[in-house]
């Protein structure tokens, strides 16, 4: 299991679940995707040129494989965003998918 319950290796944890997401989506969401959108880029190019931004920023500090495999996720959350124009959804989506990120190796 990649984390344990001592309050020391909790606070990755809160990061990928709780702050994370925040601060993400309010950059990628509420600041590219957005301003994107407001300068006329078509809704679904802003969501794929935020998905593609989303990943070239996780190579900075994840293996390739892990930065690709955030495209699909940041895809779905942009149509989110583009569906209900509210950030909340995006950053409770994204939690979640952290979360499944993080269960997957328990479940393997």
């Amino acid at each position: 299991m990649p984390y344990s319950f001592e309050p020391a290796a909790l606070m990755p944890l809160a990061l990928m679940l709780a702050l994370s997401p925040v601060i993400e989506e309010v950059v990628f969401r509420s600041g590219l995707q957005d301003s994107l959108s407001r300068r006329g880029v078509p809704a679904l190019w802003a969501v794929v040129i935020t998905a593609m931004a989303f990943a070239a920023m996780h190579l900075a500090r994840h293996p390739p494989a892990w930065a690709l495999a955030t495209v699909l996720p940041a895809f779905v959350i942009g149509l989110v965003h583009v569906r209900t124009g509210r950030l909340w959804p995006c950053i409770g989506l994204h939690a979640l998918f952290n979360l499944i990120w993080l269960l997957r190796p328990i479940a393997s």
